[in-house]
């Protein structure tokens, strides 16, 4: 196993949200955690497949952090042990509507509930995050209307919102990520869950893949990346939709949101949910239907 290098910082519970963003685009993968009784303080981890430059780690941390905040950035090479593994084994099932989300350590539900294992590994999305809720409660707010046919999960990770949409509507759903430890992850849970005939992942720089071209257009997107991603791929995204069909966001902060709505507005989406967990928002979007006529998501 590789050894990776993490960057650390303990800032009061207010300036969480904003430290977590900060490594946004650069970090393999960010944690975070109480380490106060009252939850005053938070610790906010990054990993790093190489040593990062400290200067830069702390520009964008002092354009983020309140200038009262005093905080000392700690940068570390860890032994070969997968932490990521380690930390996550330690995680609460997480339901949500009818899902449960677990790992092997935890029983599974039996029906009705919608029984996800996700095992700990080298790849975000757990259900935990609060991103990774939002975008799972906004599938839970649109099966109560409509059936999704033809399913993206962009930057899909351990692959828990293709794998959820797969396990909703037992329809095709594509997941792609530009981390190729993710895809991995993603199809080992997708046979986990015996989801693999519906579900299937591969590594990817946005939309730029075979797979696109040939399940086109779509009529539900999941992207839970970060604002400035999500600002950047709106057009692609857009143009990757359906009329009728949806997109579900997250990722971004409270105070990126507008910047988000904004980029998709622009693109030809409208939004029709928003909701918000602590600092971190989920955004419901669709592109209009062309006609009365046509199938929708």
């Amino acid at each position: 196993m590789a050894t990776l290098w993490q960057a650390s910082i303990d800032v009061p519970a207010a300036a969480r949200a904003p430290a977590e963003a900060a490594f946004e685009g650069a970090a393999l993968s960010v944690s975070a955690f109480a380490t106060a009784p009252d939850d005053r303080i938070w610790r906010i981890a990054a990993l790093f497949a190489e040593r990062p430059d400290r200067a830069v780690l702390e520009a964008a941390l002092a354009a983020v952090l309140p200038a009262e905040t005093a905080a000392t950035l700690a940068v570390a090479q860890l032994p070969s042990v997968d932490w990521v593994a380690a930390s996550l084994a330690t995680l609460a099932p997480i339901a949500i509507g009818r899902f449960h989300l677990h790992g092997s350590h935890h029983p599974r539900r039996r029906a009705p509930a919608f029984d996800l294992l996700i095992e700990a590994g080298q790849a975000f999305g757990t259900g935990n995050h609060e991103t990774t809720r939002g975008c799972l409660r906004a599938l839970v707010a649109l099966d109560r209307r409509r059936r999704a046919r033809r399913v993206l999960d962009l930057g899909t990770g351990t692959g828990v919102l293709g794998l959820a949409a797969a396990r909703l509507w037992r329809e095709p759903v594509l997941g792609l990520d530009i981390d190729p430890i993710a895809v991995a992850v993603a199809r080992e849970n997708a046979r986990r869950n015996a989801l693999h005939p519906w579900f299937h992942a591969y590594p990817a720089d946005g939309l730029r893949h075979r797979a696109v071209a040939r399940r086109a257009p779509f009529d539900l997107i999941l992207a839970n990346l970060f604002a400035r991603p999500l600002v950047r791929l709106a057009p692609a995204i857009a143009a990757h939709l359906e009329p009728g069909g949806h997109a579900v966001l997250s990722g971004l902060l409270r105070s990126q949101a507008a910047a988000v709505v904004s980029a998709y507005r622009q693109a030809g989406l409208v939004l029709r949910h928003r909701n918000s967990e602590g600092d971190w928002v989920t955004l419901t979007l669709r592109r209009p239907p062309a006609s009365a006529g046509r199938r929708t998501c």
